[in-house]
């Protein structure tokens, strides 16, 4: 690995990870085909600053789903499919998640994520959604990120390929993307552990969540598996 650069290891949880692709650089993917002198501010340094090593993370199925009083359905493929791919959280806070789980692990040990509603998109689901945002260090925690939104009025679509999240990797290193095949035993060691299931009902802030991993080495065994499965 280069001095100026940072190794983030990528996949997919699940068995659809053939689908997934490498995250976008949001800047040179929003200005694409456009003319630069259309576009006075690509050149504010603030503005750069803003989306310096921000990617978007794009949507692999097409589908929907409607906010009704009695629960939420969709009229998009069969109930096997809703069933693993919907998780109905709230229905009167119109809050749900699709389970399109990308991974993100830094390969050094302090790197801060911030997981942002793609603000720059006109499409599908940034239209009829709020992602629900956050900041994980992916240099000490390993989880999968979750797509959990609220609906903006009773209906959200989402078209395959739509960017429906961006991910801000806050260093002024250049980022190297490196793709892992996500396995059983994977999953086992990165999830298989699970911090909240049943826990109590009080707040805990993230460097709890991090020290109980690190004292059973939950990345460095992560970490040993995914370079068994690079691709």
């Amino acid at each position: 690995m280069k001095h100026n650069e940072i190794t983030i290891y990528w996949s997919f949880d699940g068995k659809y990870q053939i689908r997934a692709e490498e995250p976008v650089p949001i800047i040179q993917n929003y200005f694409k085909n456009k003319e630069a002198k259309d576009y006075e501010y690509i050149r504010c340094p603030s503005f750069q600053e803003q989306f310096h090593n921000t990617y978007g993370i794009k949507s692999i199925f097409d589908y929907n789903v409607k906010f009704q009083k009695n629960g939420i359905t969709s009229d998009k493929h069969d109930q096997n499919f809703y069933d693993e791919f919907v998780n109905p959280r709230n229905v009167k806070s119109k809050l749900a998640s699709f389970n399109m789980s990308y991974v993100f692990l830094a390969d050094n040990n302090d790197l801060e994520m911030e997981y942002l509603q793609p603000t720059m998109e006109d499409n599908s689901f940034n239209n009829s959604a709020i992602l629900i945002p956050g900041t994980i260090n992916i240099g000490k925690y390993v989880r999968p990120l979750d797509c959990a939104f609220h609906a903006r009025d009773t209906r959200v679509e989402i078209e395959e390929n739509d960017i429906y999240a961006y991910v801000k990797f806050n260093t002024k290193k250049k980022i190297k993307f490196k793709r892992f095949f996500y396995t059983q035993e994977l999953q086992d060691v990165m999830t298989g552990q699970r911090i909240a299931e049943y826990r109590k009902k009080t707040f805990k802030p993230l460097d709890w969540f991090y020290k109980k991993q690190q004292a059973i080495k939950v990345k460095e065994r992560t970490v040993k598996l995914i370079k068994k499965n690079l691709v």
